[in-house]
């Protein structure tokens, strides 16, 4: 029996739709087949391709051969360990490199590193794609109206994006001589998770319990989330008297001449971590300016509404997360800004018992989703063999 041979015959079967795991695959000699590529997939593209099946039978779909090949052949993107060698693949011990693996024994983590990879090439596929032509209704909509007072949208990125791109589409074009600064704000805990959210389009960077124990551990706010900072800055670039704190959007809306104010897609976590972790490769197969709005353009849309509820801060940083409300408020006050709403909304309520922080199986499971119907909507499925 040959063990080569053996895991090009489970390497076979995976691309047609099998979804035995590695340690039940006859070991007798009678599913051995000889290779069809010139090496031997990793652990991780043949694990992953197990559960890209699986997905797809529970569905009543099957993966099309484009697509288990493109997997089989993807590389490992993120830090951490390289292609690693399947276990018992070899018909000598292994003396150098890293140590095999059973595929289906690899944590998800692992899997999600490929598949990662896989989801930024399709949404890299997608730059340069020219932009849908707008109705002749959504041009009227957008015209800038000259009655409209002179203002800008300042604040944590995420929402403050979405809040001007609806504004534009109504007509209210931010800027203007000697514009209103309004800066978008809400309770502490929101607003970190909104500039986690944020630079997760914009640059991939750490997980969120790493992003919050980064900045706890430090004993200040990230730079994103630091409202008294932005709302210094705006008061330089703008002007003394001339910022105003939002914290009531509707307000906000009624002052502007609008009906309600554009909110950005309701992303869960396991949806942020992610697009987070897709930003890592997409940065090298992209200009860096250009990936926030890649981005938003497909996966923002794409999963809008999935992934779980919204991340909460766990219960080991509530005296901080506390300590920087506090801060917060009292700064803002001080410096007496004009408010929209009341200034305590910004401390956050009793953070829940049980935290709502990224799984590596729910994300997975979304990324498992995007290979299966990708964004680029180019594959096809196979007829039947």
């Amino acid at each position: 029996m040959s063990g080569r041979r053996r895991a090009w015959g489970w390497a076979a079967a995976l691309r047609e739709g099998s979804t035995t795991r590695w340690q039940d695959w006859p070991s007798d000699g009678t599913a051995e087949a000889e290779p069809f590529a010139g090496d031997l997939p990793g652990a991780q593209q043949l694990g992953l391709l197990r559960r890209l099946n699986a997905a797809a039978e529970s569905a009543g779909r099957r993966v099309p051969l484009a697509a288990a090949d493109r997997v089989l052949a993807a590389g490992v993107s993120g830090r951490g360990r390289g292609e690693l060698p399947v276990l018992g693949a070899s018909d000598e011990p292994e003396r150098f490199g890293p140590r095999p693996v059973d595929p289906d024994a690899l944590p998800d983590d692992e899997l999600l590193r490929v598949a990662a990879g896989l989801v930024a090439d399709d949404v890299a596929a997608t730059a340069g794609e020219p932009a849908p032509e707008r109705t002749l209704l959504e041009r009227a909509r957008s015209a800038r109206r000259p009655w409209v007072r002179a203002f800008v949208v300042v604040g944590v990125q995420w929402r403050a994006e979405y809040v001007r791109d609806g504004l534009v589409a109504q007509g209210h074009r931010p800027g203007g001589r000697r514009p209103s600064a309004y800066l978008l704000a809400d309770d502490l805990a929101t607003v970190l998770a909104d500039a986690w959210t944020a630079r997760a389009f914009d640059q991939g960077g750490p997980g969120w319990t790493e992003f919050l124990g980064n900045s706890a551990s430090f004993g200040h706010l990230p730079p994103r989330a630091d409202l008294p900072r932005m709302a210094r800055s705006a008061t330089h670039k703008f002007g003394a008297g001339k910022v105003t704190v939002v914290l009531d959007p509707d307000a906000l809306a009624a002052e502007l001449g609008t009906r309600a104010l554009v909110e950005p897609p309701r992303l869960g976590v396991h949806a942020i971590d992610l697009v987070r972790r897709v930003g890592e490769p997409l940065g090298l197969l992209v200009d860096q300016d250009a990936r926030p709005g890649l981005l938003r353009a497909t996966l923002g849309r794409r999963l809008d509404g999935q992934g779980g509820p919204a991340p909460t801060i766990p219960r080991r940083w509530e005296s901080w997360l506390s300590t920087q409300a506090e801060r917060t408020r009292h700064d803002l006050a001080a410096a007496g800004y004009p408010v929209l709403g009341d200034l305590d909304r910004l401390v956050p309520g009793p953070l829940p018992a049980e935290p709502v922080v990224p799984v590596d199986a729910e994300v997975l499971a979304l990324a498992l989703g995007l290979l299966l119907d990708p964004v680029t909507a180019t594959t096809k499925e196979d007829p039947p063999r």
